[in-house]
């Protein structure tokens, strides 16, 4: 039998939930084990459908970097998670032995530290998903009228020979908060402001900032201007609750 003086080393990657005893320095058992347990990932369609509801809802995608998971995916995952205990084993070779309990209770710990965990467990670690979200963003943008070789606007995961992906720099940024989050001086900043026509304000030139990103001026231009659709529609709301 083990105690709760038992120390591991668990790994979650897709499909499964890995576990490797301590060194035995660190382990007042000593006795090497490791345990496997399998965990049946989504299907394709249901990951697809989890990429797109999270594409339309950029708030519930910032939410779970900050780990809290949207309740429409958190009902998702919990009926979708079910460990398969059947095909669980564990190498320590001791009658009744309980490792496998001790590690599902330590993965559920995680998983409610750290609900992307979860995600990774079914098939849909970090990257891949933000990896997908930044990249149907980025083909939702229209084509530049300018634009000689047909590709379209906004192409934000176009790979450089150094530096980092947009998609990545945009995904740390979201996940620090930097995307609606004012810096340490900016309150020390006097500006003036005036009222700007609607459809003729100024960009200002993030080219040197972005400098693999195609046509970046008519990016910010679009992003601004759907920000600014979506916080009057808010706003209009706000106002004007429904009965």
């Amino acid at each position: 039998m083990t105690n709760n003086m038992d120390t591991f080393e668990l790994s979650i990657v897709p499909g499964w939930i890995h576990a490797t005893a301590a060194p035995a320095k660190e382990n007042r058992q000593g006795a090497p084990w490791e345990a496997h347990i399998p965990a049946a990932p989504f299907a394709a369609e249901e990951t697809a459908d989890i990429l797109r509801e999270l594409a339309g809802h950029p708030l519930e995608l910032h939410a779970l970097l900050k780990g809290k998971m949207p309740l429409w995916l958190e009902e998702d995952v919990m009926s979708r998670y079910v460990p398969d205990l059947d095909r669980a084993t564990c190498a320590c070779g001791q009658d009744g032995c309980d490792h496998i309990r001790l590690v599902l209770e330590e993965a559920e710990r995680k998983f409610r530290a750290e609900p992307l965990l979860r995600l990774a467990l079914l098939g849909l670690p970090r990257d891949r998903l933000l990896n997908a979200v930044f990249r149907d963003w980025a083909e939702r943008v229209p084509p530049a009228a300018e634009s000689s070789d047909g590709d379209a606007l906004g192409k934000l995961e176009e790979k450089g020979k150094g530096g980092p992906l947009a998609g990545e720099w945009l995904a740390e940024a979201a996940e620090q908060g930097k995307l609606h989050e004012p810096g340490a001086g900016f309150r020390d900043v006097a500006v003036s402001l005036r009222t700007e026509p609607v459809d003729e304000f100024e960009v200002d030139d993030w080219a040197a900032l972005l400098p693999r990103v195609k046509n970046v001026k008519q990016i910010i231009r679009q992003i601004a201007s759907d920000a600014a659709d979506k916080a009057r529609e808010r706003a209009d709301k706000l106002n004007n609750p429904a009965p």
